[in-house]
């Protein structure tokens, strides 16, 4: 990404160039999220952008996105996804894989699947599909969007001139792949007990 263009666009338009191009990303239209949210934090270290519109603005439209998506996905349902999808790059193979994973790790997955390109785009709509209960959606993408956020924006504030954006990438997803694999086996040890004790 370059950022003179997004440091043009921003002092052109304003900050509501932080909540679309955020919302677009969240809804499945190709953005840079994470070296957006970079740059972001480049700037604010720079004092070129206001610390607190910044982050509202990011705030809103993550949160957005991941509200108009599971609206989409609860009163639109599978059918938008099955002649949609292939725009951002997801098959019918992809959805129904993506489907049972959500079913078994779905707080999970709305918590740090923002972390993950493609299931920060899915796990809106499947929540809004499989009638995840709204309320504990809403604190689950509140908790799961700051904690996305501050990630990268932080990075960039302090070390996005010298750190690649895919090692961080990377990271977070071995830290969530880790998480699953321990508590899938404590899962199944826990099965185990009981078939023992039966």
């Amino acid at each position: 990404m370059d950022v003179t263009i997004v440091s043009q666009y921003i002092k052109a338009f304003g900050s509501i160039v932080i909540l679309i191009v955020l919302f677009c990303g969240i809804v499945g239209i190709p953005a840079p999220e994470e070296s957006f949210l970079i740059v972001l934090g480049m700037f604010i270290a720079k004092h070129q952008l206001g610390l607190y519109e910044s982050v509202i603005h990011a705030f809103l439209g993550v949160m957005l996105g991941m509200l108009v998506s599971y609206a989409i996905g609860r009163y639109v349902g599978m059918p938008f996804f099955y002649k949609y999808g292939k725009y951002i790059g997801l098959n019918e193979e992809k959805i129904q894989k993506a489907n049972t994973s959500f079913h078994k790790y779905g707080v999970w997955t709305i918590l740090f699947g923002l972390f993950i390109p493609g299931l920060r785009q899915i796990t809106p709509y499947l929540a809004g599909m499989s009638r995840f209960p709204f309320l504990l959606y809403l604190f689950l993408s509140f908790i799961g969007s700051v904690i996305w956020l501050m990630t990268f924006l932080i990075t960039g504030y302090f070390v996005g001139d010298r750190v690649q954006i895919s090692y961080i990438i990377v990271v977070a997803v071995l830290i969530l792949l880790i998480y699953l694999l321990v508590k899938r086996k404590r899962k199944a040890k826990k099965c185990l007990e009981r078939r023992d004790g039966s």
